[in-house]
């Protein structure tokens, strides 16, 4: 029997590559599209690429509104937003996975800071932070999954395998991201334009943006002390994929074979993180529209090493890894729908 699904907010980029990713689901069903468009056209009118594939029409973002009653529902909703419909579909008994960043944290402070008032604080001890690889056993039979943000996951994929094996110092660690404009969304702005992010790169929010806190709780829920994480994202001009370059000072001398070693067996079975030898960089192109993240351990002067690590920002980075999480809170193969 199909597992029904309700994707809340269906409009979004990523809701494009969630519904194409959950087409391809052997035990999925998607019921409910839930948007906000005058006249509530069908969602291959937004998406033409999604014709003769999901024809369904938009309707209402309350569970109510769903033509039949889904047993999960993904939110694509933007911060703030999220949390006015996440509690009425748990009421109602149906999982729930959230791509803002409104249960991505169990700290109400840390969220106050950098997005503003939570109107669903109570529901905060509920919400798993979602990335299967490191936080497995704790999203098996979540009714509530936080999915990580995208520049997030790239470096928390990657810090892992030296954060548990306590081989960084934590209180000195320099994330530069580089994304591609899908990141920033379909809502139309004058910094998304053409003219303007083609031919051209530029960091934004430098020390400020809202993914350092959130990097800095990832590595904070392994266990190994409180990091301190100065991050500095940049826009390129392509149309999705995330580079990180991530700079830490090793506790102890470590060759560039010893690190990959130490990698390579923290995700010995994992089907979808790739830790590669520092002779072989990762490459934004070899991971686009897959759920893979690449990554590399460089060891080089004065006792440093430098992480550099790809994924998809659009799949692995929002989409690809919400399916995921499903697959694991339900106790199915991760790849399903995935690989």
């Amino acid at each position: 029997m199909a597992l029904k699904v309700s994707i809340v907010g269906a409009t979004a980029y990523t809701s494009f590559e969630l519904i194409r990713l959950l087409l391809r689901h052997p035990q999925v069903k998607i019921v409910h599209l839930g948007g906000r468009r005058e006249g509530n056209p069908r969602v291959c009118d937004i998406f033409p690429a999604l014709r003769g594939l999901c024809d369904l029409q938009l309707t209402g973002l309350d569970p109510e509104e769903a033509p039949e009653k889904p047993d999960a529902a993904f939110f694509t909703l933007p911060h703030q937003v999220s949390q006015d419909y996440v509690p009425k579909y748990l009421k109602a008994g149906i999982r729930c996975i959230d791509f803002s960043a409104d249960y991505r944290f169990d700290d109400l402070q840390t969220y106050r800071r950098h997005y503003g008032e939570h109107r669903d604080a109570a529901n905060l001890p509920r919400a798993v932070y979602g990335i299967p690889e490191l936080f497995r056993s704790r999203l098996r039979g979540a009714q509530l999954i936080g999915n990580p943000g995208c520049y997030p996951t790239s470096v928390a994929l990657a810090l892992s395998p030296l954060v548990r094996e306590r081989l960084i110092d934590l209180g000195e660690v320099i994330v530069n991201s580089v994304s591609g404009v899908s990141g920033r969304g379909n809502k139309p702005e004058p910094g998304s334009m053409y003219c303007e992010c083609n031919e051209n790169m530029a960091a934004y929010k430098i020390g400020a943006h809202r993914h350092e806190p959130e990097m800095e709780h990832a590595l904070e829920l392994l266990g190994a002390g409180k990091p301190r994480i100065l991050f500095v994202p940049h826009l390129a001009p392509m149309d999705r994929g995330i580079l990180s370059t991530i700079y830490a000072r090793l506790l102890k001398d470590m060759s560039a074979g010893q690190l990959h070693e130490v990698c390579a067996d923290f995700y010995r079975g994992e089907p979808f993180v790739r830790a590669l030898p520092a002779s072989e960089q990762p490459r934004t192109k070899d991971v686009s529209f897959t759920n893979l993240c690449d990554f590399a351990c460089t060891p080089v002067h004065g006792g440093r090493v430098v992480v550099t690590s790809a994924i998809d920002n659009m799949t692995r980075g929002a989409a690809s890894q919400a399916v995921q999480n499903l697959n694991a809170a339900l106790g199915l193969d991760e790849r399903l729908g995935i690989a």
